[in-house]
């Protein structure tokens, strides 16, 4: 008996080591729209792709480096060298050579460039700006695509339930009607045809449902065996109160990321024809070296003369450099070149912007047509809904035709999904417009 129990506990404990170790090789997850986004901005392969852009940036600047910090080259050699200096070449032939040990060392500083360094920091320090505009324009699109996934499985699973439902009410309508005394087998096709469409427009709701998972999970940077799920809710419209468009223009020009990347390039711009311009001028440095040469055993003539001994020697030195390159006509040409890519900038910048506001003008109108249907479709559904209350009243009381019902049923059925798709139509286009003017990142990104 007590073997029986030892082996009891010993089954308890392994069941439950497997059980943990299948949650931690298949995590879930449960998420809601905000928790989405937290996941995304720390997983998303885009966001962390610019991060690292970010980085890039930074590292550019330090290589712009202030001109305090000394640049310092070094060699080492080591080769053999005949010892008597007088005959050369008779020495190393004849196997008489010696070791020499060469060190050089030079150090060097720039006192001044007369502007170029500043000037190449600030262009370096445009670049860092624009890298984190790419950042907040990276994370407002994957924002908006996150909604714009997870409301569409919301629709889905509202259409799949929405499609059973219709599938139950038909299948006991078609059972009620196969008990009359008198079938109506056209009424039943009807029916049944009605079911059969019912059905395939559930499949492609299930597909779209799969594939909008799977899309999420790419957006949040999880594996595909990842146990992931939403916290599903009502599709119903989000509340929103629509302001006069310029000020949507104007709020989308201070905080839209697309904005302040056409400025910094402007601003990238004119910093280069400042650095061609600058070519004109020369380089002012301090520098100074150091350079041993040890070969034991060397004899000749000039075995005294640490200036003439080739292999045993020691030299330094210190002094200034001035160090420039005044080419009128490449010069010139450089800073032309850069004047008209700066001009040919600013009406690519006129046009881009240009198009920006065409692009909120657009989504703002989106809001309007998209809630108008979305009204428009509730009231229908409503309509739909009386028909079929008067249809079936009329049949009950004797007045009305079967084939009214049943064209008032479908077209209810019908009327139920399609403001479904309006509500969902009519959130997008809200957070279409909130992209748009650059402020989603701002809701629902870091701070």
């Amino acid at each position: 008996m007590r073997v029986f129990y030892r082996l009891l506990i010993l089954i308890f404990a392994l069941t439950f080591f497997f059980e943990e170790a299948a949650v931690q090789a298949n995590p879930v997850y449960r998420l809601s729209f905000p928790q989405c986004v937290r996941m995304a901005l720390e997983n998303n392969n885009q966001i962390l792709a610019t991060e690292h852009d970010i980085d890039l940036s930074q590292a550019k600047r330090r290589e712009a480096s202030p001109r305090s910090i000394p640049i310092i080259k070094y060699e080492h050699k080591v080769a053999p060298v005949p010892r008597d200096i007088d005959n050369l070449a008779d020495s190393f032939f004849s196997g008489d050579i010696s070791v020499m040990n060469n060190f050089k060392m030079e150090v060097g500083s720039v006192l001044t460039t007369f502007g170029k360094i500043k000037t190449a920091q600030e262009l370096a320090d445009i670049g860092i700006h624009a890298s984190w505009f790419t950042r907040d324009k990276t994370t407002n699109e994957t924002i908006f695509k996150i909604y714009q996934i997870y409301n569409g499985i919301i629709l889905a699973r509202e259409l799949l339930d929405l499609g059973a439902k219709a599938k139950d009410t038909l299948h006991g309508k078609i059972e009620e009607m196969k008990k009359e005394k008198v079938v109506d087998q056209i009424g039943i096709l009807k029916l049944k045809l009605v079911l059969f469409e019912i059905e395939r427009k559930v499949e492609e709701a299930k597909k779209k449902e799969a594939l909008a998972i799977a899309a999420l999970k790419l957006l949040l940077g999880l594996e595909d065996d990842v146990d992931l799920n939403i916290r599903s809710f009502d599709l119903i419209p989000v509340a929103y109160e629509l302001r006069p468009l310029k000020e949507y223009i104007e709020l989308a020009r201070v905080n839209r990321p697309e904005y302040q990347l056409l400025n910094a390039g402007i601003q990238a711009k004119e910093k280069k024809i400042r650095l061609e311009e600058l070519n004109y001028v020369p380089n002012l440095g301090v520098g100074g070296f150091v350079d041993v040469a040890r070969a034991p055993g060397i004899t000749g003539e000039e075995d005294e003369d640490n200036f003439t001994n080739p292999f045993n020697f020691t030299k330094a030195g210190v002094g200034f450099q001035l160090k420039g390159e005044f080419d009128y006509v490449k010069t010139s040409s450089k800073v032309k070149q850069a004047e008209a890519d700066l001009l040919k900038t600013v009406y690519d910048k006129r046009a881009a912007i240009r198009g920006l506001e065409l692009e909120i003008q657009q989504s703002y109108l989106e809001i309007e047509s998209s809630r108008s249907l979305m009204m428009k479709a509730g009231e229908e559904k409503k309509a739909a809904r009386q028909m079929v209350f008067l249809t079936k009243s009329n049949i009950e009381i004797g007045l009305g035709e079967k084939k009214d019902y049943y064209d008032a049923l479908q077209s209810y059925l019908i009327f139920q999904g399609r403001e479904l798709e309006s509500i969902y139509n009519y959130n997008v286009a809200v957070f279409d417009l909130k992209k748009k003017t650059g402020i989603l990142g701002r809701e629902y990104g870091k701070e």
